[in-house]
């Protein structure tokens, strides 16, 4: 049994408990494992027969239907025996009975489950009322203890159950249909969202919006990427590049510090202060001696993911930031993925052409997943850009943008750069992926 008393937000603590429908050949064994990937409602009561109980529990069972609806299960829980309970279920109303209901009821005479959620008044050995919720992760999502004679209103709890499906912010007065807050509309400098404390917005687009902000726990400056409320459907895929950029620890990749899903969707990150790449070359080429120290970090940095399993898939110069002290944090690993997925796994990641298309593999252009290889053609694309100030594929026409990829020609791009840069825009760029032989570690030891 879980020794920490109930938390929201935190894992809710196990049970097993026998329950009863209204008879002994009723009985059977239940554990918080039953109810995994369903909503599961645990409603603890003081005792049976008492005089508030029958008119909540048989409120909440007429209303049964309601809750499975949502996919949610009931289960009430006290001290009493079994006995008592199936006593309770099948004693008329008139005489304080519950009649039948609609959930199951289970016994804790021992009191430990009622300890474990915070809810046992140890000097009459019975729960006071008390009212969980918990997630399909098995997560505990909202707690409240009401006086042992006030009982609990269904439309109440009906109401909570769907502000917390719908996995956003619900104001006062909240109702079905309402709209949730939407925190990047609603936030500006010293508001506080769990404990940081919002400086200014550093940057936005469809999924949301970044913000920069302090710590007030760790003092420390982090970046906040926060998804807005109408791109809910990406908040897989936001979890995913937190998953994938915190596995890496590298110093030209950009730290993932955690990943927060209350009160939003959220990844804190290192604060980077700087400007990103593609801000840097709208002053034009780079010189050779900088362009090489920005190329030798980016490679150095993907050698390392690739030798984890994890390539980015849209590696471009917007998602290459660079300090004042020419030091290079990539971030943005949104389309990263695991090359050790099975096949299976993949094409259940994989739905069409992903990527920013003017950084493109010929490869993902076709609708096939990003692969190092991939990486290593975005970085012959940006390392051109870099030494001539030019964009390899400068079409804004999807169709036009694909067929430019497909007809690159390196030697023609390498012809007139000087060494190690030709060697390297003349392997990366090779159409075929299969051919595409150099590595991020080569073109950081050619680099370096």
């Amino acid at each position: 049994m879980n020794k920490q008393p109930a938390q929201v937000g935190t894992r809710a603590p196990a049970f097993a408990l026998t329950c009863t429908r209204g008879s002994s050949s009723d009985r059977q064994q239940i554990t918080q494992d039953d109810f995994l990937n369903r909503w599961l409602i645990l409603l603890f009561y003081p005792r049976d027969f008492s005089l508030v109980c029958p008119t909540e529990l048989t409120d909440i069972s007429s209303r049964i239907g309601e809750f499975q609806k949502r996919d949610c299960d009931v289960l009430g829980i006290s001290t009493d025996s079994l006995d008592t309970h199936e006593r309770w279920l099948t004693s008329p109303e008139s005489l304080g009975g519950l009649g039948s209901l609609g959930f199951p009821l289970a016994s804790d005479e021992s009191g430990e489950v009622c300890t474990a959620y915070g809810v046992l008044v140890a000097r009459q050995h019975i729960a006071l009322r008390g009212l969980f919720i918990i997630d399909p992760n098995g997560v505990l999502q909202y707690q409240v203890v009401h006086n042992l004679s006030v009982g609990r209103s269904t439309d109440e709890i009906l109401r909570v159950l769907d502000a917390l499906a719908t996995g956003g912010l619900c104001p006062a007065g909240w109702s079905p249909g309402s709209p949730t807050i939407d925190p990047n509309s609603t936030m500006g400098p010293n508001t506080m969202i769990g404990p940081y404390r919002i400086e200014a917005v550093v940057g936005s687009g469809s999924f949301g919006t970044v913000f920069r902000a302090w710590d007030t726990l760790l003092e420390r400056r982090v970046a906040l990427k926060m998804l807005n409320s109408s791109a809910a459907t990406l908040r897989d895929t936001l979890l995913a590049e937190a998953r994938a950029a915190a596995s890496l620890n590298h110093p030209n990749i950009c730290a993932v510090h955690g990943i927060d899903a209350e009160p939003a969707c959220m990844i804190i990150m290192e604060y980077i202060d700087g400007q990103s790449l593609s801000g840097l070359l709208e002053g034009g080429a780079l010189s050779e001696l900088k362009a090489s120290a920005l190329a030798r970090q980016i490679a150095s940095a993907m050698a390392t993911a690739h030798a984890q399993g994890v390539v980015h898939g849209d590696l471009k110069p917007g998602n290459i930031m660079v300090t004042d002290g020419d030091i290079v944090k990539i971030m943005d690993f949104g389309l990263a993925r695991r090359q050790s997925e099975t096949a299976a796994e993949a094409a259940g990641r994989h739905d069409g052409i992903s990527g920013t298309p003017a950084y493109m593999a010929p490869e993902q252009t076709h609708g096939e997943p990003p692969s190092p290889a991939s990486d290593v053609f975005a970085l012959g694309l940006i390392l051109y850009e870099m030494l001539t100030g030019k964009k390899v594929i400068a079409a804004t026409n999807l169709s036009d943008i694909f067929h430019h990829i497909n007809a690159i020609t390196p030697d023609l791009l390498a012809k007139d750069a000087a060494e190690p840069f030709a060697g390297i825009l003349g392997r990366a760029l090779v159409k075929d992926a299969a051919r595409r032989t150099i590595s991020m570690e080569q073109i950081a030891q050619a680099l370096a």
